[in-house]
């Protein structure tokens, strides 16, 4: 696969939903992650790595931070073709981006793959 440009610094999956091959088993396994993390802390957001590689992008999910501290702590990091999980040399070698989406703008992304196409709306 073609390398692609660096992303921006604070680019989303909203923003390479469009251009991957399979978007929506991507999108998929990104949010079984996030609910998982969703399920032990009470919440999940996620940022992409803006590396300039071709193919689905690297994430990080990230959760609450302990005892009510302001914030984000990293849940993990994982690779965007194979879902595996980052090593925390991997982790800390990404350029992650400065802008995360929560559960609720992941699934309003979801659902879009559910409507039909074409612009019907029932």
């Amino acid at each position: 696969m073609p390398r692609r440009p660096p992303l921006s610094p604070d680019a989303t999956i909203a923003d390479v939903l469009p251009d991957l091959e399979d978007g929506e088993a991507y999108l998929r396994a990104v949010l079984a992650t996030m609910r998982m993390c969703q399920k032990h802390f009470g919440d999940a957001a996620v940022r992409i790595g803006v590396t300039a590689k071709g193919g689905p992008p690297s994430y990080r999910i990230d959760r609450p931070a302990p005892d009510g501290a302001e914030g984000r702590v990293l849940f993990g990091a994982y690779g965007g073709r194979s879902h595996d999980r980052f090593t925390q040399v991997n982790t800390a070698e990404t350029r992650w981006s400065s802008r995360a989406l929560g559960m609720a703008e992941m699934l309003a992304l979801h659902d879009g793959f559910r409507r039909p196409k074409g612009g019907a709306s029932e």
